[in-house]
């Protein structure tokens, strides 16, 4: 009772203070992604005048926070498992995003949870912690389809050396350039350096163009898009905003809005406003995810653009995403096996890039799938390289230090050194 009482505290903390982290994929503003759905929620749930299978069938309930395609596909990807396994049946209930780890709080105490969930893949180890999340370790140690993943993203559902989610769609950043804006300045040449990238964003800011753009909101998507500079500038400890690295990465974005190629506005700028911002001509270039190729290509025939990768001392971006986690319950055994299911390559891939994402496997980097699509390569090619924040349940707490240094640096009310003290002793308080 008393470890009950506990995991319900948690979780109700938990949904107040997380803040989105994953990417993409019709979820809400997630440190790199589209708005989620803001609907009411809804469910293929049987009817209550209906009966629940009876004998050894078994009734799971899945929940997610998509909308859109994916949630769409979600229902059929369900319909065709319960037809191949008549046993079975999947109802599926989607949530708005920013009603969901409230509706995982309300629903652990009245122990009404579902069996599945997808989950921001940086908030996922902070409810295996609670022990909400079932061991997979044992189920999945000789699935090859899991143990071909990346193991940077396998390590977001790791927690105490057992595996408690896992990644099933997956994204990184880069830059994306408008090509008709380069070919109009005369730019010939991709830039290759972070002098480079400012040089070029000068020649672009005119006629209310900016030469560049990010999000650098107050939450994680502000996070989400400030990490890769510092990785790039060589700064793989993300606890570490005060090194060498975390300075240069910050001092960099701070000169851009010095230049005036990049407003200092960024700072209440979500993903979605950036790319808003991009495909109606206002920025030249935008750090985002590969989540918005597909809305492009098939919206905006007359947007013609492309993506360079982030890099300075080596490549920078990191994983966005969510993980497929199975919740502790009665239905854990039939619940694994969906998963098993849905996580094979050709299944896990069609729901991927119907999304504009990925699986972060290395099968990937071959699939002709992705690389025969145009603007899809500079992404693939980063897989290898692509970090994951830690899976450290007070993340939450730690970025804060990585979005007040941000706020402070790209208003121009603090100097880039002073801005990494103050989000370092953040940092450092979250931490203990």
């Amino acid at each position: 009772m008393k470890r009950r009482l506990s995991m319900l505290l948690a979780v109700a903390m938990l949904a107040t203070s997380l803040a989105a982290c994953s990417s993409g994929g019709g979820s809400a503003s997630q440190s790199s992604e589209q708005p989620a759905s803001e609907a009411p929620a809804t469910s293929t749930e049987t009817p209550s005048s209906e009966a629940a299978p009876t004998g050894d069938g078994v009734e799971l309930k899945l929940w997610h926070y998509y909308d859109g395609t994916m949630a769409e596909d979600i229902v059929k990807y369900c319909e065709r498992y319960s037809e191949e396994n008549p046993g079975v049946k999947i109802n599926v209930t989607m949530l708005p995003f920013g009603d969901f780890k409230k509706q995982l709080s309300v629903s652990s105490a009245a122990n009404a949870l579902p069996d599945m969930v997808f989950i921001d893949n940086c908030d996922s180890v902070a409810y295996a912690a609670m022990g909400m999340f079932a061991d997979l370790t044992e189920a999945m140690k000789d699935n090859a389809d899991i143990a071909d993943y990346y193991p940077d993203i396998m390590a977001t559902g790791q927690y105490n050396g057992g595996l408690y989610s896992i990644p099933c769609v997956s994204n990184n950043q880069g830059i994306y350039y408008n090509t008709d804006m380069f070919e109009a300045a005369g730019i010939q040449k991709i830039p290759e350096t972070w002098d480079e990238i400012r040089e070029t964003a000068k020649a672009l800011t005119k006629d209310g163009v900016y030469g560049f753009g990010m999000s650098a909101v107050g939450n994680e998507e502000g996070t989400s898009q400030y990490l890769p500079f510092q990785i790039a500038a060589g700064g793989e400890d993300m606890y570490a905003l005060d090194s060498e690295a975390g300075l240069r990465a910050l001092s960099f974005l701070t000169d851009l809005v010095k230049d005036g190629s990049m407003p200092k506005d960024v700072i209440s700028w979500s993903q979605s406003d950036v790319a808003t911002q991009f495909k109606t001509g206002k920025i030249a270039m935008m750090m985002m995810g590969c989540w918005y190729i597909n809305e492009y290509d098939e919206t905006l025939p007359d947007l013609h653009y492309d993506v360079f990768p982030i890099k300075d001392k080596t490549f920078g971006t990191i994983y966005g995403g969510e993980n497929l986690a199975v919740i502790n319950g009665p239905n854990v055994a039939a619940a694994t096996e969906w998963a098993k299911w849905f996580m094979s390559y050709d299944i896990n891939k069609e729901w991927n890039m119907t999304a504009s994402h990925f699986p972060a496997r290395e099968a990937t980097l071959t699939d002709e799938a992705y690389l025969s699509k145009e603007h899809w390569k500079t992404f693939i090619d980063l897989i290898p390289y692509t970090k994951a924040r830690p899976a450290d349940p007070k993340w939450p707490e730690v970025s804060l230090g990585y979005q007040l240094a941000l706020q402070e640096a790209l208003s121009l009310q603090k100097t880039p050194e002073e801005a990494v003290k103050d989000g370092q002793a953040m940092i450092d308080a979250a931490r203990g």
